[in-house]
């Protein structure tokens, strides 16, 4: 071997041979820092890395121990990264104390600020330096920067801890599977909906373990058919059957699960459930058959009409909760999740650089949060219309129930108490009030009972409320207001309804009570005209007053206290 000469740091000329030239030539050339000190802690080498991380050039540090370096420093040198290089130094002292005394090899992890305040994270490892006597006769160390590796490791653990935060508190049942349709993960909406203590409890096990056979089979050949095909199933309405009997909905998607290399290994699937949507659906269907069969036994034509109008309002109030879930179910954005697992297995490979370096990468953990931000919004939005759903179902019962009930009175005078018949019409129209914001107002003199047919004097005064709703959305006033007045005098009592609505045109105020008549879009042109023939029927009258167009009106019923009877 070629030998060379080098002078060392106390003056003496080494003679070094061309291995040992080789050796010192690939230490200056390291990516990491390198260092080696005698057994008096002074440092005998040193690389050109080593020195950029101290500060310091080599001809500051060779022949020096740490103590003396630290000495050497400035008075008050109290920026953060001399600071710093104090307290590495000294604590470098007691490792290499440390190492003359035991031996052992020391490993830790060290973090440098840059220049621009940033760090720089390095694992180091300290080691005993030993001669052919086995005698330790001094220290040496690494500094390998594990800057890059460290931030992979910190993106890592946060679009973990983003999907375990989807995971844990979605109530979307997500899942993924093997080739087998055995639960690889899932999350705990799933463990909730299959009854199990927690989502590790299903893994390894399958639908058929929980759903009656036929529907386990089919969801089987869904999944059979992605893994064949590769195409998704997206948005698939799944009705699904239970061994005990009973029956749950699903809006359901399903993907192929792609490994690294593009292969299918497996399917993963969001289920959205909409079980109460279906059962709204279904009470509704069942309410309309109820309404029908009422109106049959009231056998009258004009009953059947009026208890259907009577819950239309409501009617569209479900109708538009349904479509809403629906809507929010079709649209949800569940859907992108799919996406983004996409994109990181695309990149399972390279993950850490792909999120660290790459601009989609980058945008992936916001986008995460946001979505997994979204997807609250949509549990919330079908939570409340779900709510709303089954409170306007119990709704429409009652009105079915009440309505039965002065169905069965049909043609029957009776006593009634003329503020609870009220009450009643109030109630039947309560749910379009709401909605459109009209506020009612009651003014309720004392009267006494009056002898009637109460099923027609309730369909006269449904009828009249109805129409003063629609009277105050036609105004578009921000203020909608009806006020109800009860008054009684020489025999006979009075129901008003009046509204601060769009008003009758003089020339309107007879024409009103004509069959057919009508000034609505969707009117029929029969309510008022039937009312009145009723009032008549009864023995009273239904009249209507109006100063003009924006001025509001004011329907009356006149009733006799006693019906008088013909002979």
């Amino acid at each position: 071997m070629k030998e060379t000469k080098q002078q060392e740091p106390n003056g003496e000329v080494r003679v070094r041979d061309g291995s040992e030239t080789l050796y010192h030539a690939t230490i200056e050339q390291l990516p990491a820092g390198f260092f080696r000190k005698d057994a008096a802690g002074r440092y005998i080498l040193v690389n050109p890395c080593f020195c950029r991380l101290r500060g310091q050039s080599g001809g500051e540090l060779l022949g020096r121990t740490a103590a003396e370096v630290v000495s050497g420093r400035p008075a008050g040198a109290g920026s953060g990264r001399e600071q710093q290089n104090i307290e590495y130094l000294t604590l470098g002292a007691d490792h290499h104390e440390e190492i003359m005394r035991s031996g052992r090899t020391i490993e830790l992890e060290e973090c440098y600020v840059t220049e621009d305040g940033g760090g720089q994270f390095f694992h180091v490892i300290k080691t005993p330096v030993i001669d052919g006597d086995g005698k330790v006769i001094g220290s040496q160390g690494i500094l390998i920067d594990v800057t890059d590796y460290r931030r992979t490791q910190t993106e890592l653990k946060r679009e973990r801890d983003l999907l375990r935060a989807l995971m844990g508190h979605s109530d979307d049942r997500i899942y993924f599977k093997d080739r087998e349709s055995r639960f690889l993960r899932c999350s705990a909406d799933v463990a909730r909906f299959f009854s199990v203590a927690s989502p590790d409890d299903l893994i390894g096990r399958s639908d058929a373990e929980f759903y009656d056979a036929s529907h386990a089979q089919a969801t089987r050949a869904d999944e059979e058919r992605i893994l064949q095909t590769g195409e998704p199933v997206v948005g698939q309405m799944e009705k699904q059957k239970w061994p005990d009997g009973h029956v749950t909905w699903a809006l359901t998607s399903k993907w192929p699960l792609l490994n690294a290399q593009g292969e299918t290994i497996g399917t993963f699937g969001i289920s959205k459930d909409i079980t109460a949507m279906k059962q709204g659906e279904a009470k509704m269907e069942q309410m309309h058959k109820q309404l029908l069969d009422a109106s049959l036994r009231a056998g009258m034509a004009e009953i059947a009409t009026s208890v259907l109008h009577n819950v239309g309002n409501v009617l569209n109030s479900v109708n538009v909760s349904s479509s809403l879930i629906a809507d929010t179910v079709r649209n949800s954005k569940v859907t992108n999740i799919a996406k983004a697992v996409a994109l990181m297995q695309a990149h399972e490979a390279d993950l850490g650089n792909f999120l660290t370096n790459d601009p989609k990468g980058k945008q992936l953990t916001g986008y995460l949060a946001n979505l997994a931000k979204h997807l609250a919004g949509e549990q919330e939005d079908i939570l409340r219309e779900s709510t709303s759903l089954v409170g306007n179902v119990v709704h429409i019962k009652e009105i079915v129930a009440m309505q039965q009930n002065y169905a069965k009175s049909s043609g029957v005078v009776e006593w009634v108490n003329l503020p609870e018949l009220v009450e009643d019409a109030i109630r039947m129209n309560s749910g379009a009030l709401i909605r459109h914001n009209v506020e009612l107002k009651r003014e309720f003199e004392a009267v006494p009972p009056i002898s009637v047919e109460k099923h027609k004097v309730l369909q006269i005064l449904i009828n009249v409320l109805r129409n003063a709703k629609y009277a105050c959305d036609d105004s578009e006033r921000n203020e909608k207001k009806i006020t109800v007045r009860i008054s009684g005098r020489d025999g006979r009592v009075s129901i008003s309804v009046a509204d601060n609505g769009i008003g009758i045109p003089p020339e309107n105020l007879t024409r009103i009570f004509n069959h057919g008549f009508t000034t609505r879009k969707e009117g029929h042109g029969f309510g008022v005209h039937s009312g009145a023939n009723a009032a008549r029927e009864m023995g009273g009258s239904l009249s209507a007053v109006s100063e003009g167009t924006g001025h509001g009106a004011t329907f009356t019923l006149e009733l006799p206290v006693q019906r008088q009877t013909t002979s």
